[in-house]
């Protein structure tokens, strides 16, 4: 009987870090480990907690075959800050440990991937990047994303290109979480082998059933995530302003924050204090909670470089695991999921008008919802951590 694979995955993280990045690495480092592989996830050391309790933060439970390895980072020398350089320089060194101990690899940090590419060829064979956008079109649009004055620079957005074409040539596997990066890489450094389209996950119970629609009074809207202007939870908050007798809920952004003084801003000039609730950042479980709670799920994304092809939203699968109708915007990666009139509606990325028409055609019609819902719901298990550790472990094995 052949020993099991040894996996380390590196993720500059913070532990507990319950954002969406942080949310996707643990589930997918947990369900590898549940698949049988022996799972050293690296991380940040940024909690005085033991690892069962952060572990349980995100859902998961302790298991023999994953390692939570939490590294110390410098913090200050002098007038200089230190934690990434710190947190680079270890865990390049602990994925050229494994590397020599015959473990793959994994990181979805396009630096640290680059940097893993250039030790000696014992070292570097058995590195998998796995990647969530296209960095350097999302640097060249970060202004307009996050809605800050930033003006990208061309050199720095050059050498970003520069560091995905080496890793897209170098490295023995490639992970894109969309079609989109996939085609994107290609078109702009030409084909390769070892590249698998593996989209993000969402925990699936083994014996489910469907939970059929959620009947609140008033029913609840619900999005939950970042409050950045890309997201479009601005046009979500103008589109409730036209579904009166609705509660808009809104997980996430966090207090103090421009994006949500910006929101909070915006729902009360549009007169929907009173049927509107913003509790910030939830755990993991309290989500869940929620998502059983909702009437409609909505993710709003505005139209973008990025949003276009890079976008594989961890609460578009969640809700379809909780068998909820789903409004989404019509995006090019949308469509990889979702189909219009069949699991979910479509609505023109921006449009609030549209949206606000979308989310009372759903709200007044519980056989139209009830369809929505069930169809994601049925196809839910393809988009299951499971399902994406499978899809890990057989590129794995093509490139070992």
């Amino acid at each position: 009987m052949s020993e099991p694979r040894e996996i380390m995955i590196l993720a500059d993280i913070r532990f507990p870090l319950e954002r969406a990045n942080g949310v996707q690495i643990v589930k997918t480092a947990a369900a590898l480990a549940r698949a049988g592989s022996r799972v050293r996830l690296v991380v940040r050391r940024s909690d005085p907690r033991p690892t069962a309790e952060v572990l349980a933060l995100f859902g998961v439970e302790p298991h023999p075959c994953l390692e939570v390895r939490r590294l110390r980072v410098m913090h200050r020398r002098g007038s200089f800050v230190l934690p990434r350089a710190s947190f680079l320089a270890q865990a390049v060194a602990a994925g050229f440990a494994a590397r020599r101990r015959g473990a793959t690899v994994l990181t979805r940090d396009l630096q640290l991937a680059d940097l893993l590419l250039r030790l000696p060829a014992a070292g570097r064979e058995g590195v998998v990047y796995e990647a969530h956008a296209v960095e350097s079109t999302m640097y060249l649009e970060r202004g307009a994303l996050y809605g800050t004055s930033e003006t990208a620079d061309a050199g720095k957005a050059a050498r970003i290109a520069r560091r995905e074409e080496r890793v897209w040539k170098r490295a023995s596997g490639f992970v894109a979480t969309t079609a989109g990066i996939r085609d994107a890489f290609a078109e702009r450094h030409g084909p390769r082998r070892g590249v698998r389209v593996v989209p993000n996950g969402c925990d699936v119970p083994p014996w489910r059933a469907f939970p059929g629609l959620a009947h609140e009074d008033p029913p609840r809207v619900l999005y939950a995530g970042q409050l950045y202007p890309w997201k479009g939870v601005d046009v979500l908050v103008e589109a409730m302003a036209a579904v009166p007798g609705a509660r808009l809920v809104i997980l996430g952004g966090i207090e103090g924050e421009a994006d949500t003084r910006r929101i909070r801003s915006l729902v009360e000039a549009r007169g929907l204090g009173a049927r509107t609730e913003m509790p910030g950042p939830v755990p993991q479980a309290r989500v869940a909670d929620a998502l059983g709670r909702a009437a409609v799920v909505v993710a709003p994304f505005l139209r973008a470089g990025m949003t276009e092809r890079h976008t594989s939203p961890l609460k578009v699968f969640e809700a379809m695991a909780a068998g909820r109708p789903i409004v989404a915007s019509d995006l090019p990666s949308s469509r990889e999921i979702l189909r219009d009139g069949e699991n979910a509606l479509l609505v023109p990325p921006g449009d609030a008008g549209a949206l606000a028409a979308s989310l009372r055609r759903v709200l007044g019609d519980d056989g139209l919802a009830r369809r929505l819902a069930a169809a994601a719901w049925d196809e839910a298990p393809r988009y299951s951590w499971e399902a994406r550790a499978r899809a890990l472990g057989e590129l794995f094995e093509e490139v070992a």
